[in-house]
């Protein structure tokens, strides 16, 4: 029996704060989480996932699969990397070797009664490959690998088109398309079951697809422009519009303005306001007119504060990243190349800092901390709005997220 596990790697940390409550292998890219393209890449196969220690409860929760379990030694398996976006299958069958781009292992082939004990922590290890690279066949190949915030965002509207081209494949109407709306190219666009799309809307597919799941509302005066992703179970708001890269998960409510930006999943941005280049996880709410930037005035390279590191992305157009549970006020302006920690609270009317760290109250006044049984209450009554009972499982790592970012928070005091 062959068998696939899916790991994380010792960079995750790059990708923070967007994998303080979930696994590499769970962020969204294109139509589907890496996970989920894996599954579909290879129908059937028997999964593994390996992730940290802090994650393993939680995971199980989400997924009837293996989590953290040993690999079987009497099977021939693939190991993939969460952080690599396949769109084909690396085959299962042939020779044992390493898949390399550059120093990052995009999967490991061994057969049967390969020797060596390989579990969760292995991957975990810095330099863990140099051990296989003097052992097995290394194969150079070419695949995106996300490493940062702003790799995945660059790569959101092409992943949405390829991922409709490999495994949508046509358009499809099984909704409820209200007279007097626009669908321009048909064939690449998709609408899932109970879905509605009120009157006056105009969904444009030819420079990209667009693909509405199931029990979706399109409210009226919307215009969308492909590639697009919109999940099951969510809300667009009236007048909203949706340009290309926008990417929203599942029971999401949007309104506003949105180019090329992802919202993970339970999110809330209701209200007027332009959000472009970012990547939001769940169990956000922006407040009304909130807005970020994307473009330098000089037009030049942004730079992120990553913890103590200030990285120059090479990009000229980048908004930011938001961790699970924050919030901000009205007519917050978030700057370009922002990076907002888990469970934030912003209420200024002057830009909040660039780095912001998690577990922050950021007011005129200055930063204090939240305290974490205060977001926990907040987080709880959020769930709760829609009918969510946070598990035993999110409510330690809630805690454990809180002791683990204590480092940022001193971070931010220093500067």
């Amino acid at each position: 029996m062959s068998h696939i596990y899916i790991f994380e790697d010792a960079n995750y940390s790059r990708l923070a704060p967007l994998v303080y409550t979930r696994a590499t292998f769970e962020l969204r890219c294109g139509l589907y989480t890496q996970w989920e393209r894996i599954s579909r890449l290879y129908p059937g196969a028997t999964i593994t996932l390996f992730c940290r220690d802090a994650l393993a409860d939680i995971v199980k929760e989400r997924y009837p699969l293996e989590v953290n379990a040993p690999r079987k030694q009497n099977d021939s398996c693939l190991f993939i990397n969460g952080r690599a976006i396949l769109s084909r299958p690396v085959s299962l069958e042939g020779p044992e070797e390493i898949g390399m781009q550059g120093d990052t292992v995009v999967y490991l082939r061994l057969k049967k009664n390969s020797p060596g004990k390989i579990s969760y922590n292995t991957f975990l290890e810095e330099n863990y490959h140099e051990k296989w690279e003097n052992t097995l066949h290394r194969v150079d190949i070419h695949t995106p690998v996300f490493s940062y915030y702003w790799d995945i965002i660059k790569r959101n509207a092409h992943q949405i088109a390829e991922d409709f081209s490999l495994f949508v494949k046509e358009g499809r109407n099984a909704g409820n398309v209200y007279e007097g709306t626009y669908l321009i190219n048909k064939d690449k666009i998709y609408i899932g079951k109970g879905s509605r799309i009120k009157p006056c809307c105009v969904l444009d597919a030819e420079n990209g697809p667009v693909y509405i799941g199931n029990n979706v509302t399109i409210s009226p005066n919307t215009s969308i422009e492909g590639p697009v992703y919109i999940g099951d179970n969510s809300v667009i708001l009236p007048n909203s519009r949706l340009r290309g890269g926008t990417n929203i998960g599942e029971v999401c409510k949007i309104g506003g303005e949105i180019v090329n930006t992802i919202f993970h999943s339970f999110t809330n941005k209701q209200h007027d306001g332009f959000l472009g280049d970012s990547y939001l996880g769940s169990w956000v709410n922006i407040g009304a007119d909130t807005t970020n930037s994307n473009l330098l005035n000089t037009y030049g390279l942004i730079k992120v504060q990553m913890g103590n590191t200030l990285i120059n992305t090479n990009h000229n157009s980048l908004g930011m990243a938001m961790g699970d549970h924050t919030k901000t006020a009205i007519n917050t302006a978030i700057m370009t190349g922002s990076v907002i920690g888990f469970a934030c609270n912003i209420v200024t009317n002057l830009y909040p800092p660039k780095y912001l760290p998690s577990f922050s109250w950021c007011t005129v006044n200055g930063i204090r901390v939240y305290e974490w049984d205060k977001a926990l209450c907040v987080a709880r009554l959020a769930m709760e709005r829609r009918d969510k009972k946070m598990s035993a499982a999110e409510e330690e790592l809630f805690k454990k997220i809180f002791q683990l970012t204590e480092n940022e928070r001193t971070i931010c005091k220093k500067t």
